[in-house]
């Protein structure tokens, strides 16, 4: 009986160390999951070179050298208009006619005056052929005949000013007189634009008087209007005292659907590379010291690595000196970690 009870005994003890053991194996997995719970999950992004561009923006306006506000040679009722307004118009077309009723009539005057002066001369000129009269009336009747002619051909030019006709080719924009009403100087009666040689003319400020040159690649917007590309045509060569800045004229490419005196935004750009890193700007942290940093994942570690940035294009920030393509860069919960943390990483 006492036997069987030691040996009782001695089951019961390696049941327990058996159980115990199994116990402690089936709780090892748990503690391991338990410990990976506990690292800061974060998301990474693996940088690599690309391609960066910045570029600042200044505001202009759309000119043209072909637009003429035309005047009437002298006072006058208009006539006719020739011409509607939005037509297109040829160099030397007529647009409107001045009423020449008065001078038409000086005119008959003066072929009257003009035919007695040829009569006379000839008159005049066969006697001193002849040696009958004196130089005197010659030379006076042969000046009173071509002041006549000049007067005529003077009076002729003044008729023909009274059509206005177009400078150039372009279009008929707007007729300032009706039928009926006086044409005077200095108020314009029509104005003639051709679209075909738009310009932008814009201020910059001289901080950039070291940057900006002719040749230089420039994008053009305005509300309205398709986005196009250009370039700097001429760079002044002085600088405004009253305000700093340096004159521009860029170049508008033919078919741009752009109106004298719109207002633009010229965006220039003064730095193209062919390859650099560049980050979201809200990726780069700042330090109580004022130092940019950001957090790279090496092995399973959050690493803090200083970082010196550049401009900022669109959102995106150069990044001169501390990285490397190929880093991988924490981009969320970045603001959770701290240097040399162990952290879990999620691949974005």
């Amino acid at each position: 009986m006492t036997n069987t009870l030691k040996i009782c005994g001695f089951l019961g003890i390696v049941t327990l160390l058996l159980v115990g053991c199994g116990a402690s194996l089936d709780s090892e997995p748990s503690t391991r999951e338990v410990t990976n719970a506990r690292l800061t999950r974060v998301g990474v992004r693996t940088i690599k070179a690309e391609p960066f561009a910045h570029s600042f923006a200044v505001q202009g306006n759309v000119k043209t050298d072909r637009i003429a506000h035309i005047l009437a040679s002298f006072p006058g009722v208009v006539r006719e208009v020739l011409v509607e307004e939005g037509a297109t118009v040829t160099k030397g077309q007529a647009l409107v006619k001045i009423d020449t009723e008065v001078l038409a009539k000086q005119r008959a005057e003066l072929l009257t005056q003009l035919d007695l002066a040829k009569t006379l001369f000839e008159r005049q000129e066969r006697l001193w052929k002849k040696e009958i009269g004196s130089e005197v009336d010659y030379l006076q009747s042969k000046a009173a005949l071509e002041t006549l002619e000049q007067s005529l051909a003077t009076l002729d030019e003044q008729i023909d000013q009274a059509v206005i006709r177009a400078p150039f080719a372009g279009v008929l924009d707007r007729t300032f007189v009706n039928v009926g009403e006086m044409a005077a100087p200095p108020m314009p009666v029509v104005r003639v634009v051709d679209l075909s040689d738009l310009y932008v003319r814009a201020a910059v400020s001289d901080h950039y008087a070291g940057v900006v040159m002719a040749g230089q690649p420039v994008r053009i917007e305005a509300r309205g209007l398709d986005p196009v590309d250009s370039e700097i045509r001429r760079v002044g060569q002085f600088i405004e005292e009253a305000n700093r800045t340096i004159d521009l004229t860029v170049d508008l490419p033919s078919g741009a659907r752009a109106l004298p005196n719109m207002v633009v935004t010229i965006y220039i750009t003064d730095l193209a590379l062919d390859s650099a890193l560049a980050l979201p700007a809200a990726m780069v942290l700042q330090d109580a010291t004022g130092q940019e940093y950001v957090y790279v994942v090496r092995g399973e570690k959050a690493i803090k690595q200083l970082v010196e940035t550049g401009v900022v294009s669109e959102g995106r920030l150069l990044i001169e000196q501390g990285l490397k393509p190929g880093d991988r860069v924490i981009d969320r919960g970045a603001s959770r970690v701290v240097d040399g943390e162990r952290v879990s990483v999620i691949e974005s």
